[in-house]
């Protein structure tokens, strides 16, 4: 699936999202609401290969407003990324977020994973400071 983020304005992106059998969902969201929600989605769920979580559901058929999503993946996915979320917002150091994630599901998330969703969270908020206004940003979910 990729998944396309155009920058629209500070308060408004476009998300699309285009499944492998180029059905597609699309919606214009506020930014302030849900950007940094689902860029920690995408960080936490890449690198712990989350299929079942929210951007998996997405693949799988579910629409952006997750809505029809239920089960243990939801519910591990949203507990991880609220807490990248409030991470993300705070700028916080790896540190903070070993201190943070590895207490969220110890079973599931180590130090290297840790380390790998912080740079990945990093990464992703980077790529998207340095995407210019009416351009886009892409990001390839493998399913």
């Amino acid at each position: 699936m990729q998944i396309i983020f155009t920058k629209l304005s500070d308060e408004e992106h476009r998300v699309k999202a285009i499944r492998a059998d180029t059905s597609f969902e699309e919606s214009t969201l506020n930014s302030r609401s849900f950007l940094r929600h689902d860029f920690a989605h995408l960080a936490a769920e890449l690198v712990l290969g989350l299929q079942n979580g929210y951007w998996g559901s997405v693949a799988k058929g579910s629409d952006l407003s997750g809505k029809s999503m239920k089960g243990e993946g939801i519910v591990t996915a949203e507990a991880i990324a609220v807490r990248v979320q409030g991470l993300m917002r705070e700028e916080a150091g790896s540190d903070q977020y070993e201190k943070l994630l590895t207490t969220a599901k110890p079973d599931l998330i180590n130090s290297q994973r840790v380390s790998k969703i912080y740079e990945k969270a990093r990464q992703i908020q980077g790529h998207w400071r340095a995407t210019p206004y009416a351009e886009t940003m892409l990001i390839e979910w493998a399913e």
